[in-house]
């Protein structure tokens, strides 16, 4: 197992998780699937809040460190283009109740896109570029993340 294995699959998780999202915002948006994506949303935030919490202060931080000039120039790269993420994603969590989806939803639809996007988009960077990273620091297929 990969120093990265739980984090890969809370990425998976994840994107599942907001694909479900994706999927209410292009239907007319009723009561019902007001409450429904507001669910989706509390659902994500289980998962998500946790995962870029424990990257933001633990692997950003250790890649950005690193004494590899390489490592610490991607971490930091993409630290600066994606770090705010979570704070992005407090915001939207927190404003669009059941009741806000209803009285703006084209607006929930443009901001669920652009949540989503970013958070793919984070995704794809880290499991590509940063991951590998974070593996070769732990030493390859026998690190846990504990070991990091």
């Amino acid at each position: 197992m990969t120093a990265t294995a739980q984090l890969r699959d809370e990425h998976d998780r994840i994107l599942r998780q907001a694909s479900g999202l994706a999927g209410i915002v292009d239907r007319d948006l009723t009561r019902d699937l007001a409450s429904e994506a507001r669910a989706a949303i509390v659902g994500l935030d289980r998962l998500l809040v946790v995962h870029l919490t424990t990257e933001d202060d633990w692997m950003y931080p250790m890649l950005m460190a690193s004494a590899d000039q390489r490592v610490s120039a991607a971490a930091g790269a993409c630290f600066q283009d994606m770090g705010g993420l979570l704070g992005a994603w407090l915001a939207y969590r927190d404003h669009w109740s059941a009741e806000a989806i209803l009285s703006a939803p084209e607006r929930f639809r443009a901001a669920t896109r652009g949540v989503i996007g970013a958070l793919a988009l984070r995704i794809e960077r880290e499991n590509a570029e940063l991951y590998p990273l974070v593996d070769r620091l732990a030493g390859g297929p026998s690190g846990s993340v504990g070991a990091v």
